[in-house]
């Protein structure tokens, strides 16, 4: 992970003319949604802007990301002939998403995707020429990074906001509270130091920031908050685990509904059908079961060596059969196949990957019917050959059947992966209240917010969400008038 010592960013506050404490603009968060707002509001170098992160290493859960952007028209779609529509991917959205997305949030992230996949590579980010396809998805239109990490988001933006000089990064700080007049405007943040601090950061004191134009909530989801995730939904407790790193928790969350805000499908938390129990957060078997096991391999119910689900149906779909299994799948592909992972070497995914020389020998590993799950895989090998698969997977040229030793093989059990809910927004990224009026001078984005992706959201949806509200909520935070 970066740290605000690597990117040389300003701890101490040198480079402002106002008090340190006394700022434009004050981000909450330093991931994607955090870091896209503070480059779009210190764009005018009149404006002073601080990004507080609580962690003692910028980036947030962002960092952890796969590096995959959803963009519709990128020139990667149009060199592989693909015909997509930001209709299109709105209908993809609200299918995963049961129809509860916001419309009006839903249509601004497609007709921007493009643009906003643009932005990034002015700031320096590199895709990969090809696309990927993910479940739920009717057609690729995935941009992956170089390195499949958010990594390779993150610093290109860190370099850019290092680059205008009048951006405050502040680490290991915790925001507490809002701070609001009798009008119910936002005035600035009361803090307090996290934890200890990074080699060169000093420990900040406990106080109080005032901003005299807005507030940006870009402080992520609450997925690693297990008291607050289980009061959502009681089946996600301590027993489930997570990708998230430590920090994506809900005191900011909680801050932001005592002062009014309207909480939005807070319930509705995504897990990941393609984690692996067999490492720690979000790990390296999703990379390979993204770009290889998936699209090019099969699901298996190890009690019956049988496929149970489409393997690219949407990330809710896929999360429940396997929970419903009662016990981990085993995802495998061959050695074809298994060329497609979004990492390489495939032995650094050991020793939650498996490799086996033979199907008998995958099957023994995890007490399948060798039988049995031959006849699955040459079921599945007859569907490839004809073009059709027995549970709508979506087949194409590059598709082959199971069949070339080596064999590869992750078991798979879902983790909490994403909150969909969060405070409602209206298109400009200002917080609403409970009556749905605006939250003077309080704007947020990213996974902070809910509404955009309902139910259930499409991967590489929330990257691309992240950014354009991101960059929204920065732009009308600084365009607001300054206070006295």
């Amino acid at each position: 992970m970066t740290t605000a010592a690597e990117v040389n960013v300003v701890i101490d506050g040198s480079g402002f003319t106002a008090d340190a404490d006394d700022v434009d603009v004050v981000i909450v968060g330093s991931g994607f949604a955090g870091l896209a707002a503070a480059i779009e509001a210190a764009a005018d170098p009149a404006n002073s802007v601080v990004v507080v992160e609580k962690m003692g290493e910028l980036g947030g859960n962002s960092i952890w990301n796969g590096g995959q952007v959803a963009a519709v028209g990128s020139p990667e779609q149009a060199a592989a002939g693909i015909a997509d529509s930001p209709e299109l991917m709105e209908k993809d959205m609200l299918d995963a998403g049961g129809n509860l997305n916001h419309i009006d949030l839903l249509r601004i992230l497609s007709h921007g995707s493009n643009e906003t996949a643009d932005w990034t590579r002015s700031l320096g980010v590199e895709y990969r020429p090809k696309l990927s396809h993910l479940g739920g998805h009717s057609v690729p239109r995935t941009l992956c990074t170089l390195g499949s990490v958010g990594h390779d988001l993150i610093t290109p933006m860190l370099a850019k906001i290092h680059s205008l000089k009048n951006v405050k990064m502040l680490i290991n700080t915790t925001i507490v509270g809002l701070v609001t007049d009798p009008l119910g405007r936002v005035l600035g943040v009361e803090t307090r130091p996290s934890c200890d601090p990074d080699v060169g950061a000093e420990i900040p004191t406990p106080g109080r920031i005032r901003c005299r134009k807005g507030v940006v909530l870009a402080a992520g989801g609450f997925g690693a908050d297990v008291a607050f995730r289980a009061v959502q939904d009681p089946r996600f407790g301590a027993e489930v685990m997570t990708t998230n790193q430590p920090g994506a928790t809900a005191e900011m969350l909680r801050a932001t509904l005592r002062i009014g805000a309207m909480p939005v499908q807070l319930s509705h938390i995504q897990l990941g059908p393609w984690t692996s129990p067999d490492e720690g957060r979000f790990g390296r078997v999703p990379l390979f079961c993204l770009g290889a096991g998936f699209p090019h391999g099969i699901l298996v119910n190890p009690a019956t060596g049988a496929r149970f689900v489409n393997e690219m149906a949407n990330r809710r779909v896929r999360s429940h059969a396997i929970l419903g299994l009662g016990q981990p799948a085993v995802c495998l592909t061959d050695a074809a196949g298994a060329q497609h992972s979004l990492v390489h070497p495939l032995g650094m995914l050991a020793p939650a990957l498996q490799e086996h020389q033979t199907i008998a020998a995958l099957a023994a590993a995890h007490g399948m019917d060798a039988s049995k799950l031959e006849h699955t895989i040459a079921e599945y090998n007859r569907g490839v050959e004809g073009g059709s698969d027995a549970f709508g997977k979506p087949l194409s040229a590059e598709t082959k059947p199971i069949a070339r030793a080596p064999f590869y093989c992750a078991r798979i059990w879902p983790k909490v992966h994403h909150t969909c809910g969060g405070v409602q927004i209206n298109p400009r990224a200002m917080v609403l209240d409970l009556d749905g009026a605006p939250i003077p001078r309080l704007f947020a984005a990213g996974e902070f917010v809910g509404g955009v992706h309902g139910a259930d959201r499409l991967g590489s949806c929330a990257t691309t969400e992240c950014l354009l509200f991101g960059r929204i909520a920065g732009k009308q935070a600084a365009a607001q008038e300054r206070s006295p």
